[in-house]
């Protein structure tokens, strides 16, 4: 099936589409030789126009999109395959270098630090926001697997969610694991996981932990 010429507007229509990430990674590999011809013609001096935006954009989106089918060391090889004149230069791509070494180094509060306070453009926001749910969904399976009891804050800090009021014993904070099956003993303030198992065949929502924590709850009982 033919794609429509490479543009801005159809890189945000993509962005914004509910396709699944295998589906939007194909189809941004389908136009990354588009996008290198039209880098190496953005090397001539008469080049100008919205191709820097436009390739800003497509590289920032197909890293989005390794990162959603979790091909992180692919994700690094396509930083080394962006043109470097905009790589040097332009925020969102370093914005991206910046995820990439927090996700790399598995430093969560980095990550979510990146996701939600670096300026990222508003047709790329969509993949920012479900990125930053899928990663809490992973990262929620893996603590579950990982830990027999583990403080609130620690739990939070994992997810992105308030630590200080985690630790503190916020309610709405405990009842968000409580709520996917794992317990809480008030007398030792601790959380008990639960292990999850998420068949490889389900999707997840882009609606994030909220969904995936019920999901999860409904199959705990």
């Amino acid at each position: 099936m033919e794609l429509p010429p490479l543009s801005i507007e159809q890189l945000e229509q993509l962005a914004s589409s509910n396709l699944p990430p295998s589906q939007l990674f194909e189809i941004f590999s389908r136009y990354e030789s588009d996008a290198c011809l039209m880098a190496a013609d953005s090397d001539h001096p008469e080049a100008g126009g919205d191709e820097p935006q436009l390739l800003s954009l497509f590289y920032s989106s197909f890293f989005f999109a390794h990162l959603l089918t979790k091909q992180i060391s692919e994700a690094r090889a396509l930083t080394q395959r962006m043109p470097e004149p905009l790589k040097n230069q332009d925020p969102t791509l370093q914005n991206c270098l910046t995820l990439l070494r927090a996700v790399w180094q598995t430093q969560h509060a980095q990550v979510y630090q990146a996701l939600r306070n670096l300026p990222w453009p508003e047709q790329l926001q969509p993949l920012v926001r479900r990125y930053e749910s899928f990663f809490q969904d992973q990262t929620l399976i893996a603590v579950s697997t990982s830990y027999r009891a583990i403080r609130p804050a620690v739990a939070a800090g994992y997810l992105g969610l308030d630590s200080q009021a985690a630790e503190q014993g916020d309610q709405s904070i405990i009842q968000k694991f409580t709520d996917c099956g794992w317990t809480w003993n008030s007398d030792t303030r601790l959380l008990h996981p639960v292990t999850i198992t998420v068949p490889p065949t389900e999707e997840q929502s882009s609606n994030g932990i909220r969904d995936t924590m019920a999901m999860l709850g409904s199959r705990a009982n």
